[in-house]
């Protein structure tokens, strides 16, 4: 019976540790996606959320109105406007299928670049 309590410790330690291990938000990690941006608004924990036009996934920058952006100004922004965008690519064991909202890692209009985390 002992050996099953081992067993099932090891089992939530290791979901835990896979659960909590940080995005690489690396330009090799990303996946590039081109669209045109339909809505921007405020999601999660000020996060600036993108919606494009005929794509169900949600796009987001983590803390973007903590780190520079206003909404307002982003709406005038980007609504209506062409973009390329990168995301991380990541799993996760809370969501194995994958999430229907990525980190954006990188973003330009115009090959202006308007948000990057790359180094």
């Amino acid at each position: 019976m002992k050996k099953i309590h081992y067993f099932l410790a090891f089992i939530v330690i290791g979901f835990i540790i896979l659960a909590l291990r940080p995005i690489d938000t690396s330009k090799e990690n990303s996946v590039v996606v081109i669209g045109t941006v339909t809505k921007v608004y405020e999601g999660g924990v000020k996060d600036l959320v993108f919606k494009l036009k005929d794509d169900k996934t949600s796009y987001y920058i983590n803390r973007g109105l903590e780190n520079g952006f206003d909404l307002q100004k982003a709406k005038n922004d980007f609504v209506g406007k062409k973009v390329v965008l990168n995301y991380a690519k990541c799993w996760t064991p809370l969501a194995p299928l994958g999430t229907s909202c990525k980190h954006i890692t990188y973003l330009t209009i115009d090959g202006n670049v308007m948000y990057s985390e790359w180094k």
